[in-house]
């Protein structure tokens, strides 16, 4: 949900040099979105029906200019596992302030559609929120 609302937002910005991709910590490749996860971006008119799961991919993790997880876990994760990443690796819901626990966002998996749509808009506000900081940050 996360990518297809950031590329909305890019698209809408018309920051057409700012590149988006989600990867995921438990390895998996190629599966759909959920089922939920789809419902709830089209009630917003956000289309992830073509979306594909892919795993940590070391050389793009080097590559990013900015990593943004939805849990504190998947940031440790990440800094355990890839420290050269570790710099430019922020919890989305509190960057650029200090992270906290109230900065995760939950993953729905497998729980009912309204939590999904409860996570797409906590999503959307945190993305809203730093997109103006992103387009500060980048080169």
């Amino acid at each position: 949900m996360a990518e297809g609302i950031l590329l909305k937002t890019v698209s809408e910005t018309q920051k057409n040099d700012c590149k988006v991709s989600s990867m995921g910590i438990h390895g998996l490749d190629s599966q759909p979105a959920s089922k939920n996860s789809v419902l709830a971006c089209s009630e917003k008119n956000i289309d992830i029906s073509a979306h594909r799961s892919r795993p940590l991919i070391p050389g793009e993790l080097v590559k990013a200019d900015l990593i943004f997880t939805m849990e504190l876990v998947h940031k440790d994760f990440l800094k355990l596992f890839f420290p050269a990443v570790a710099d430019k690796t922020f919890l989305l819901g509190s960057w650029p302030q200090k992270e906290t626990k109230k900065g995760n966002i939950k993953d729905p998996i497998g729980r009912p559609l309204k939590d999904y749509r409860k996570a797409f808009d906590q999503i959307e506000k945190q993305i809203q929120r730093v997109f103006p900081y992103v387009v500060h940050y980048l080169p």
